[in-house]
């Protein structure tokens, strides 16, 4: 009976999961008179933290003063980012492949403790500083890729590669190095920030699709609710589904 009990429990612990973290996501991410997304509160909860809790972070906190001095010393928003990020943080790319897509190279507030990223991870803490400081800045999608996108104003857009210190690829160079794709008709347009959080549910699903198939289906079904218009997600959700054991 009781291995039953706890066989039952393991089977229900992460849909369960997915209810309250997607409960939680849709409180503290938007804003009932704006509707504004938060890219802060959604890198607390994609960590079981509460809504706030970069306000213990002390890396995050003394990040947001360096840029407060950087601004005020030189007037400029794009170069004083870029110095936070690639300077004062010193992010570095994690590296090509398996390195760029784990739990540290994608949760924002890990790469905060380990100062390596993929884009994913880099391109969030980007938006929080964005979020936080009011900056002209959006993220961009491309076959399995992101990047920034700096537009102070409607007639200037200049591009910020993450994983090479906000190198400014052409939107043609992007084009020609992504050329094999899979392409979907959603890149080069900004990303709104539900787009983001469902990109990260995403790659955090795809961290468990060869290791553990009802938590890949999790983070799908979280992915789905916030993106549901990115193909990648019913595809790999399908290839979940045909692994599973038939008894189950």
């Amino acid at each position: 009976m009781l291995a039953r009990l706890s066989a039952l429990a393991k089977r229900l612990f992460w849909p369960l999961l997915l209810i309250v973290l997607a409960a939680s996501l849709a409180l503290v991410l938007w804003s009932g008179q704006t509707e504004r997304m938060g890219f802060r509160d959604a890198a607390c909860s994609f960590e079981d933290n509460l809504p706030g809790c970069l306000d213990a972070v002390p890396a995050w906190n003394a990040g947001l003063a360096f840029y407060d001095s950087a601004l005020k010393a030189s007037g400029d928003t794009l170069q004083s980012l870029k110095d936070l990020l690639w300077g004062y943080w010193n992010l570095e790319f994690a590296g090509a492949g398996d390195a760029a897509v784990t739990k540290d190279a994608i949760l924002p507030l890990r790469v905060l403790e380990t100062h390596k990223s993929g884009c994913m991870g880099l391109s969030w803490l980007a938006m929080m500083v964005a979020e936080a400081r009011n900056l002209p800045l959006s993220v961009v999608m491309l076959p399995g890729h992101v990047f920034l996108r700096y537009e102070a104003d409607s007639s200037t857009a200049i591009n910020l590669e993450p994983n090479r210190e906000g190198y400014s690829y052409s939107d043609q160079e992007y084009r020609e190095k992504y050329k094999a794709g899979p392409w979907t008709g959603l890149e080069f347009k900004p990303l709104a920030p539900t787009q983001f959080v469902g990109l990260a549910a995403f790659n955090m699903g795809n961290l468990y699709l060869d290791s553990d198939l009802r938590r890949a289906l999790t983070w799908y079904r979280m992915a789905e609710t916030f993106f549901s218009e990115y193909p990648g997600i019913k595809a790999n959700q399908e290839i979940a589904k045909s692994r599973l054991p038939d008894h189950l």
